[in-house]
């Protein structure tokens, strides 16, 4: 049996708006070095990278 896959996400844009399901984009940059997750508020359209958030560490 496999653990289902969980991944962690901005709960807000820069700018204050609710991200979540239907409320924004989420796709990949393979243009950076390394590549990684890209999220895209709804409303205003502010690119969010997975680098620009300093995630508590998985210890």
């Amino acid at each position: 049996m496999m653990a289902p896959l969980i991944e962690r996400f901005p709960s807000h844009c820069p700018l204050g708006h609710r991200l979540g399901g239907r409320r924004m984009l989420v796709g990949w940059d393979n243009r950076s070095d390394p590549p990684q997750r890209i999220w895209i508020c709804g409303r205003c359209d502010i690119v969010m990278h997975s680098t620009d958030y300093p995630w508590p560490s998985a210890d």
